[in-house]
Parts: structure tokens; sequence; C-alpha cells
């Protein structure tokens, strides 16, 4: 009976914290740049094709990753912006029919390894790496204070390459998601992460004696 619940407990863990967060972030549709979009559909690493944010409780940390169907640099003025709504967000690109994408922050990532935050300023060095076509920023969390929401797994965020060859919304090569914005997934503590192993583990030698015993 012990056995029992202790992989029901793991099993509730794995579900319950995870059920109203996005597990595996977001896929956007390759070549599907903004008909708007003054740049060339040749600037393959302005094209997003999956994008995750993860966030670690203990840390206070936030891991924003991009995968594009280029190399980030490729377009020498490229560059990648977040925008994150910490509760506060408004629909700044309605103008464009995207009333989706909430902000009330951005995140601004380059492919030189540098970056900035709107209001607060440069990202400490080591923030932004570059490994293939991934383009990944690392965030301290208290960088993005709360503006309403009470947990930062609440906040949600929305990825758009721009060209910064362009000004405007015609610098804009796509939105991802297209017209929504998405949650984070949360990095499971280390205890929890040890409960929730060793409770699958458990389930999995209670299949094995059942199997053995039938």
């Amino acid at each position: 009976m012990r056995l029992l619940v202790s992989a029901s407990a793991a099993l509730a863990l794995l579900g319950l914290p995870l059920a109203s967060h996005a597990l595996d972030g977001i896929t956007d549709s390759k070549g599907d740049f903004l008909a708007t979009f003054a740049g060339s559909s040749a600037s393959h690493d302005l094209d997003v094709l999956a994008a995750s944010v993860f966030y670690n409780p203990t840390t206070d940390v936030f891991t924003l990753t991009a995968t594009l169907d280029g190399a980030p640099g490729s377009t020498a003025t490229g560059f990648y912006v977040w925008g994150v709504n910490r509760g506060a967000g408004t629909a700044g690109f309605a103008s464009m029919g995207i009333t989706g994408v909430r902000f009330d922050r951005v995140i601004i990532l380059r492919p030189d390894l540098t970056g900035t935050i709107g209001g607060v300023g440069a990202l400490p060095a080591g923030s932004v790496t570059v490994s293939g076509n991934v383009i990944t920023g690392t965030i301290s969390g208290s960088l993005l204070p709360s503006t309403g929401f009470t947990n930062k797994l609440d906040y949600t965020f929305n990825l758009w390459p721009r060209d910064g060859a362009f000004s405007g919304t015609a610098a804009i090569s796509d939105f991802a998601p297209n017209n929504a914005n998405f949650t984070a997934t949360p990095v499971p503590e280390p205890a929890s992460a040890a409960l929730l192993l060793g409770g699958l583990g458990l389930v999995a030698v209670l299949r094995r004696r059942r199997q053995s015993n039938s």
C-alpha cells in the first residue's frame, strides 16, 4: 500500500503543477512571413519555427529559447524581440489586426550575444547564447517584476523577429504564436523532481510485479 501511495503522489506531482501551462512551448509554420514585412523572405533566420520559455521558481530565472529556420545573424540587421505580459499587457499591434499579442515589457536578444530589456537596460554578459539555429536568453525574474499577475508562471510571451533595416511594423517578419501569447514551462525543484522520478520508478516496479504474478 505504501508503494501505491508514493507512486500516486508522484503521478499527482507530474500532473497538477503543469496542468494549466504550456508543456513544450509553441511551434510556428515555416515561411509564414507577414504580408506587411518589408524585408526579404530569404531571411530565414527571421522565421520562427519553435519557441519555449522555462521558468525556475527556485532561482527566479526565465530561459527564453527560439529555433529559427536559419542561423541567427544571417540577416546582418536582424534581432529578436520577446514581448512579456506581466499582468498589464496591452495589444500593441492592434492596428495590424493582431489583438492577441499583449505585452507590457520587451526583451531584445541579438545575434552578437547582447541583449536589453525595455525600461531596464542591457542584460549581463553571458545572458544571450547562440547555437546553430537556436538563440537563447537567460533573464533574472527580478528584471521582470509583476504588473498584476501574482505568479510568474502566469506571465505570457510572444516572439517577433525584426529586421532593423526597416522601421515600424514593416520590420516585423513573424509573430510566434501568430495572434496569441503562451505561458512558461515550470522547471521542477530538485526535491520534487527526485520524488517524481522515484514514484515513476515505483510504478514501473509494480507493473512488472503484476505481470510476473499474472
